[in-house]
């Protein structure tokens, strides 16, 4: 391997790491294979910099300066996936702002909340951040456009493990004091979790 291309394909890869690690802070890793593929993409800014010279490695010869780099520990990894050793997934103290203003609205909004979408944008959250709420927890998704804060989740099932077999969607309409929309969403969410075989918040059983 060329030493000039090698040391081009380190930087590359551990510039898109970090650049990885800033468009979604609260995802802990990444594939080494979306790694690959961002290191062959420049940012126009970086138009005229050294980095922006034509990289010529394979994508097998960019893993293997991967394994170099985890080596060396310039990079961790675990199994398929690589992550920069000082990275710790967390939002900074701006958007981490914007999230709990998300999460207390709805939560306001108790059983029945809100398009998630609109609020966020309204909010300068941008929908990759969505998704990797989801994907944390902190969100529960019953579905499209329904989403619910962690606690209030578990807060919810709770409430519907008291009513038992009795939990249809006219119950549930009166306990939580919610729409037939997301009555419904609810009970079709836990029994897709009941059949996924997911770990259901305190002991969580299918409604209906």
């Amino acid at each position: 391997m060329d030493p000039g291309q090698r040391r081009l394909g380190e930087r590359r890869l551990v510039h898109a790491l970090q650049r990885l690690h800033r468009r979604e802070p609260m995802a802990a890793d990444f594939r080494v294979d979306a790694l690959v593929e961002a290191a062959r993409a420049v940012p126009r800014a970086a138009a005229g910099h050294r980095g922006s010279a034509e990289l010529t490695l394979t994508d097998a010869e960019l893993r293997d300066v991967a394994d170099a780099l985890v080596a060396a520990g310039r990079l961790a990894r675990r199994g398929h996936r690589v992550w920069l050793p000082d990275h710790r997934p967390q939002l900074d103290s701006e958007m981490r702002g914007r999230v709990d203003q998300l999460l207390d609205g709805l939560r306001a909004a108790g059983a029945a909340p809100p398009r998630i979408e609109g609020i966020a944008a309204r909010l300068g959250i941008p929908p990759p951040l969505l998704a990797q709420l989801r994907r944390s927890g902190e969100l529960v998704a019953v579905a499209p456009g329904i989403d619910y804060p962690r606690d209030v989740w578990a807060d919810i099932a709770a409430r519907l493990d008291r009513l038992g077999g009795y939990a249809n969607v006219a119950r549930i309409r009166g306990e939580l004091r919610t729409s037939r929309r997301h009555a419904e969403a609810i009970i079709a969410h836990r029994k897709a979790l009941a059949r996924s075989g997911a770990r259901l918040p305190r002991r969580e059983r299918p409604a209906g």
